[in-house]
């Protein structure tokens, strides 16, 4: 008699190979869900490997999936779907500070201001584990949507899906250039004659950008020369003399402070952008989530960034 030792399945194969189905991409899966491709691509091996079928075509692009994937896909959503549900009832039945506590946070929060917050929160709770997804805007207000994070940081709000949106911290949207490059200030006419780079299009940053300008220089037109996918990129490409674009102060303020790039004033410019803490209201019940959402409060209370560097 021939046996085989079976693996459960991972959800969270399950998860990856969902968000591939619907992407059509493992790149992009990757990115959204903060891991590398060849993670995304390793964790669907496994899952082809358990379910003893090809799932994915990835000869195509975008990808599709096959006969079976159709089959999978089709059922693990609602695997995924009860598997939320379920782990939401646990997590507010339960008085202990403990288990997932899964985040999304656009570039600014995510890279710059949440490591703090989370290690303070860590430290007060150390059986808690949080997952943090570092994705564009309209990926933060995705997962939020979904079901797939519990709460999100964003500079850019959204005031039409039923959510919650509390002040996080402050900002403010500059224009670096080149170390070379004299500060200004300089006349708004000189935004068009200057090579731009600009994030994405799912990006805050730029949405807050492109409508400020709009407003105080309906005038000016300008086009970036080039797009790039997170605010480290534009700042490396800025530095590297590529041209000038607009960053978050928070983000470029290690960079102008070492002279790697040059802070730009344009006169009559000025771009400050509240950040956003935001939550679907039914989804904050638990120890965890209750425990989280007054540490963020207090974080702020005592100053926020200002406070804590």
């Amino acid at each position: 008699m021939i046996t085989r030792n079976h693996e459960n399945m991972n959800l969270r194969y399950l998860e990856t190979f969902c968000v591939v189905a619907e992407l059509g991409s493992l790149t992009a899966a990757g990115q959204r869900l903060g891991i590398t491709q060849s993670a995304v691509s390793l964790q669907l091996q496994k899952l082809e490997r358990e379910f003893g079928a090809r799932l994915v075509d990835r000869s195509r692009q975008p990808v599709v999936l096959t006969a079976a994937g159709e089959a999978l896909h089709t059922e693990g959503r609602e695997i995924l779907r009860r598997y939320r549900i379920a782990r939401e009832g646990v997590q507010r039945s339960s008085a202990e500070v403990s288990g997932v506590l899964r985040l999304a946070a656009s570039t600014v929060p995510g890279e710059y201001l949440l490591p703090g917050v989370l290690a303070g929160f860590r430290h007060l709770h150390p059986n808690a584990l949080v997952e943090l997804a570092v994705v564009d805007t309209a990926g933060v207000y995705r997962l939020l949507a979904e079901g797939d994070a519990s709460f999100g940081f964003t500079g850019s709000r959204r005031d039409d899906l039923g959510l919650v949106l509390e002040p996080f911290a402050e900002d403010e949207i500059v224009l670096v250039g080149p170390p070379n490059m004299a500060a200004g200030p300089h006349k708004p006419a000189a935004l068009a004659e200057w090579d731009l780079l600009a994030r994405e299009a799912g990006s805050g940053t730029l949405a807050t950008v492109v409508e400020r300008l709009a407003e105080s220089f309906p005038a000016v037109t300008v086009a970036p020369v080039m797009v790039l996918g997170s605010t480290r990129a534009l700042l490396g490409g800025v530095r590297a003399g590529a041209g000038v674009g607009f960053v978050s102060k928070l983000a470029a303020r290690c960079h102008v402070e070492a002279g790697d790039v040059t802070e730009v004033q344009i006169e009559g410019l000025q771009i400050p952008r509240a950040l956003w803490m935001t939550y679907h209201p039914g989804r904050v019940s638990g120890a965890l989530r209750e425990a989280f959402l007054e540490h963020v409060r207090d974080w702020r209370s005592r100053g926020g960034p200002e406070h804590h560097g």
